[in-house]
């Protein structure tokens, strides 16, 4: 619980650093801000996938996380917020609801690092996300 602690906070931290402003015609070279927004809408579409998987399995998990919906944040930084919060809680909860011995290797052996640009969380987050959903295929 400290780590999840821990990591929001950071995140919230990072939200702040990363404030960036868009107009709606002109979002930077090449439509950047346009593909960062595609890319966390497949994510947060890949998390409710993940959530789906959870509420359809025979294991037995919180119904406050499996049933979670994945808000839309205001910013691309405040959806990458939540999503980070969602999948943190997801795995907390899938880790400690599955025996050890039914874990694929990558989860238990995955360990959140420390998000030093907006690319590393997303990059992060995608990995972790695709282990999930791996794992939840296989129980």
């Amino acid at each position: 619980m400290k780590k999840l602690f821990t990591l929001a906070l950071l995140l919230g931290a990072l939200q702040f650093s990363w404030a960036q402003s868009c107009e709606k015609k002109s979002c930077g070279p090449e439509g950047t801000k346009t593909e960062e927004a595609a890319v966390i809408k497949t994510m947060r579409t890949d998390v409710q996938s993940v959530l789906t998987k959870m509420s359809q399995s025979k294991v037995v998990f919180d119904k406050q996380v499996a049933s979670m919906k994945i808000e839309k944040g205001e910013s691309d930084d405040e959806s990458l917020l939540f999503l980070s919060q969602a999948v943190t809680a997801i795995r907390y909860e899938v880790t400690s609801k599955l025996d050890a011995d039914k874990q694929i290797a990558a989860l238990k052996e995955y360990k959140p690092a420390a998000a030093l640009s907006k690319q590393q969380m997303v990059s992060s987050l995608k990995k972790e996300i695709e282990l999930l959903s791996n794992q939840l295929e296989n129980l």
